[in-house]
């Protein structure tokens, strides 16, 4: 394989990973969407708010494994690279940069920091809204 389909490569799998993000925003949406709503209904009762956190709890993994799929496109793409350059191929300085950045050409299971914080919040909010007590 060369650099070069190496790179189509990633920017098609940086499509698929931009099409999940849309998915995962308007699924967060509906996801809160539905925490509201079993917030504002006078007949909620014990059996609502537990599929509503249920359904909002496999948006919030969803989301979760979105986000390090996505991830692991760029470790997996830093690997290519490097394995292009392992068996004598040059590598463009791009190329090289890219490596560096990733810092990893290992596979993960997390999200960025940044990923991890967003969907932490976003989980808070709907389980706040679902099971805090309403303010009188």
């Amino acid at each position: 394989m060369e650099e070069m389909q190496i790179w189509n490569l990633f920017q098609s799998a940086r499509i698929a990973g931009a099409l999940s993000a849309i998915g995962i925003i308007l699924a967060i949406w509906l996801a809160l969407r539905v925490a509201a709503a079993t917030r504002a209904s006078d007949e909620s009762n014990i059996i609502t708010k537990l599929l509503s956190t249920v359904f909002c709890g496999t948006v919030v993994l969803a989301a979760w494994t979105g986000f390090a799929q996505n991830v692991t496109s760029w470790a997996l793409t830093a690997r290519s690279l490097e394995d292009l350059q392992a068996s004598g191929t040059e590598i463009s300085e791009t190329a090289t940069g890219f490596i560096a950045y990733v810092g990893t050409t290992d596979p993960v299971s997390t999200p960025t920091p940044v990923g991890m914080v967003f969907v932490g919040v976003v989980g808070l909010m709907m389980l706040m809204q679902i099971w805090m007590p309403k303010q009188s």
